[in-house]
């Protein structure tokens, strides 16, 4: 009963932007996973970092002691392609390469030895047409993408699937951009 007459409270009474998003973030029910796909529809490969946690979770756990204080995984995706649908836990932030996002990882003490890319690393996405294999082949040889990040609530609920599109922008930038759509799960139950 108290929870149903705050929540009858809270949307009575308006809010302004920021504190409704924070509202909208920190209340929105997190159980289940969502899933990511990721559209390269560039001249160049994409190196990027992507992950999810709860950016207000501030205990200081790390990931051996609990593996879903941040869940963070990398991708080197070929020009013009498409990749697999990738599961993650559902969190509150959802993010590609933004300085929020590695931070968490350093301070989770992520492992990042089994087939880290240092190179793809970073707080932006990294584009190369550099052959596959060299050494500049994860390096920002031909620009960079602006990192994203999505919050729960406001972007995605659990179990919806994002989908991110990398395009060229010679106006944004780094000269790419990081557009993306989201598609709801639509279960009876919700």
């Amino acid at each position: 009963m108290v929870v149903r007459l705050s929540a009858m409270i809270a949307a009575a009474v308006p809010l302004p932007g920021c504190l409704e998003s924070v509202v909208l973030n920190q209340t929105k029910e997190r159980v289940g996973d969502i899933t990511v796909q990721f559209i390269n529809n560039t001249t160049a490969d994409a190196a990027f970092t992507y992950g999810s946690w709860d950016e207000w979770d501030r205990q200081p756990r790390t990931v051996e002691e609990d593996p879903t204080v941040v869940e963070m995984d990398q991708l080197v995706l070929p020009r013009q392609s498409v990749s697999e649908v990738y599961t993650l836990h559902c969190a509150r932030n959802l993010a590609i390469g933004t300085e929020a996002l590695v931070a968490r990882v350093l301070a989770a003490r992520a492992d990042l030895t089994d087939s880290f890319v240092p190179e793809a690393f970073d707080s932006v996405v990294h584009f190369s047409r550099a052959v596959s294999g060299s050494d500049a082949a994860n390096l920002p040889t031909s620009g960079t993408a602006e990192g994203i990040e999505l919050l729960l609530g406001l972007d995605y609920s659990c179990e919806d699937r994002v989908i991110f599109t990398f395009v060229e922008d010679p106006d944004a930038p780094g000269g790419f951009r990081i557009d993306f759509e989201v598609i709801r799960d639509r279960r009876p139950d919700q």
